[in-house]
């Protein structure tokens, strides 16, 4: 028999040849719904409850009567102010829980923790009930108890600081005679162990070893292969004397591991000896971003060479480099997590934020450097944390020249007469340590405009080239041709002028230009330049 749709059945839907929904149809599909979703709350692992907007009528489920202890009357009252009360008996806060409970509007879904006074926790989850049409029925709230996750989280948590901690020195690292600080901060999510480290220890009286590295991964993996670099490297730091001797070893103990897998790190040790004019540093880096030195007469110097990665061929190509500390100047290491942040365009920290924050650090102490080196990474990444971040920063003291004797005494423990001085770079056996250092290199000077901008830069020019053992090339001709461009590239600035030094291996380039910020108004002038052949 065929079936007759009125006027009331105008919108319904064909579900077969020669079928209609009907009212009735559909009345019966919603009560199977109903029915379907009141069976997948009660078997829900999470306490529910379903209040109505009055806050008067109430439905729980089995999980929630058990959570909160209620009664089977209870339950089947459905009394919404009876249920909250008995509920609210056991939190820690129960006047702020009903009033969150009775009152919490048609607003956006929440989720908070509900603290019980017998020492449970709850995780509770609140959204707001509506019709078809919009209209506002109630809310549905969700309980769970997370007491012994949190505990184990609680845990967990400890035992990866107290992982994080043994890996890292135990106390701030100190050097006699040196201003020294160190940062370190671990970008990691849930409970996982960071992979960047540092070490400060000493070697012999006068002779220190200081290590900053990052290890590929995460967790416990990169716990095992932080401890076993960390461990290796002081272990070859004592009987290694150069510093790529010292890599290699540790690149040999990483190959030796094998059930490390292939997981490799970057590392740069240095070995830093106190003389009667400061310091002098000698480092190698393995596959690891460039110390800096920061020159108390305002200008940085990128050091050492990149060399290779750790942990993953049998002969890495690495170099020494051998650079000399006067009092006010200071070496500043830094892992990948701060060099390679970035901004919302992309660009790297190390491009331009880190030189010109270093350049603005040349007469800044030890600590405030490590600190403003942090903060601005941070900012200029919006404070996004993708990786950890480590800064170790050795600075000598601008009064290490008021007594060089009594402070080499003071920081070695040696009589005047038996001081530990180091081999000066200068005849053999230190022939080696006057060849010029493995390029890439770069140095930068920030002049402010006035009367002795030209020649500032053109001593600067100097003072790097000699800096880099090229001599050679330190003529009062180069000089001239760095004050002719520094001078072009002041016309129109407004705020100074940034000369920037490179050696690539074959050629010196002097380039100078303005800063960001530098220029008035119209066009920025270009940056000028020109180049020496310095072939290695």
């Amino acid at each position: 028999m065929p079936v007759r749709v009125t006027r009331r059945e105008a919108g319904s839907v064909r579900t077969g040849p020669g079928r209609v929904s009907t009212d009735g149809d559909r009345a019966a599909g919603s009560e199977t719904l109903a029915a379907l979703a009141l069976a997948q709350v009660e078997a829900s692992p999470d306490g529910v409850l379903l209040m109505a907007a009055d806050a008067q009528t109430c439905f729980v489920n089995r999980r929630f009567a058990q959570i909160w202890g209620l009664p089977a009357d209870a339950v089947a009252a459905r009394d919404a102010p009876t249920t909250l009360r008995t509920a609210a008996r056991q939190v820690a806060d129960p006047g702020s829980f009903v009033t969150r409970m009775e009152t919490p509007g048609p607003g956006g879904p929440t989720h908070d923790d509900v603290a019980l006074a017998d020492g449970r926790l709850l995780e509770r989850y609140g959204a707001p009930l509506h019709d078809a049409d919009g209209a506002y029925l109630g809310w549905a709230w969700h309980f769970r108890d997370v007491t012994t996750r949190r505990r184990t989280e609680a845990e967990l948590r400890k035992l990866a600081d107290t992982l994080q901690a043994s890996l890292l020195p135990p106390r701030p690292p100190k050097i006699p005679g040196m201003q020294v600080a160190a940062r370190y901060r671990p970008a990691r999510e849930g409970l996982e162990v960071g992979g960047d480290f540092f070490d400060v220890f000493r070697l012999r009286s006068n002779d220190w070893g200081l290590v900053v590295g990052d290890v590929c991964g995460k967790g416990a993996a990169a716990a095992a292969l932080t401890a076993l670099a960390r461990y290796s490297l002081r272990a070859a730091a004592v009987h290694q004397e150069a510093p790529a001797d010292v890599l290699r070893e540790l690149n040999g103990a990483l190959l030796d591991e094998p059930e490390l897998g292939e997981r490799f790190c970057s590392v740069v040790f240095a070995r830093l000896e106190q003389d009667v004019c400061g310091a002098w540093v000698t480092l190698a880096c393995g596959g690891h971003p460039q110390p800096v030195v920061v020159r108390r007469a305002g200008w940085i110097d990128l050091r050492g060479q990149p060399g290779m990665l750790l942990g993953l061929f049998d002969d890495p190509e690495l170099a020494d480099d051998r650079v000399g500390l006067g009092p006010g100047d200071a070496l500043v290491f830094c892992t990948d997590g701060i060099t390679e942040a970035r901004d919302s365009s992309g660009r790297m920290f190390a491009d331009e934020g880190l030189p010109g924050l270093l350049l603005e650090c040349a007469n800044a102490d030890a600590q405030h450097t490590a600190d403003r080196v942090v903060a601005a990474s941070l900012a200029h990444s919006a404070g996004r944390l993708d990786d950890d971040i480590a800064v170790l920063v050795v600075r000598v003291p601008e009064e290490a020249a008021e007594d060089p004797l009594g402070r080499l005494e003071t920081a070695t423990g040696a009589p005047r007469d038996q001081l530990p001085l180091p081999g000066y770079p200068v005849g053999e056996p230190y022939w080696d340590r006057n060849r010029r250092p493995a390029p890439p290199r770069e140095a930068r000077l920030k002049v402010a405009p006035g009367p002795d901008t030209v020649g500032a830069a053109g001593r600067f020019v100097s003072s790097v080239l000699h800096s880099w053992r090229m001599s050679e090339l330190a003529t009062d001709e180069v000089e001239r041709r760095t004050q002719d461009v520094v001078a072009e590239a002041a016309r129109g600035a407004r705020s100074g002028v940034t000369v920037v030094v490179r050696y690539n291996g074959r050629r010196v380039r002097v380039e100078a230009g303005p800063g960001p910020g530098a220029v008035g108004p119209g066009p920025a002038p270009p940056r000028v330049s020109f180049e020496l052949p310095a072939d290695s």
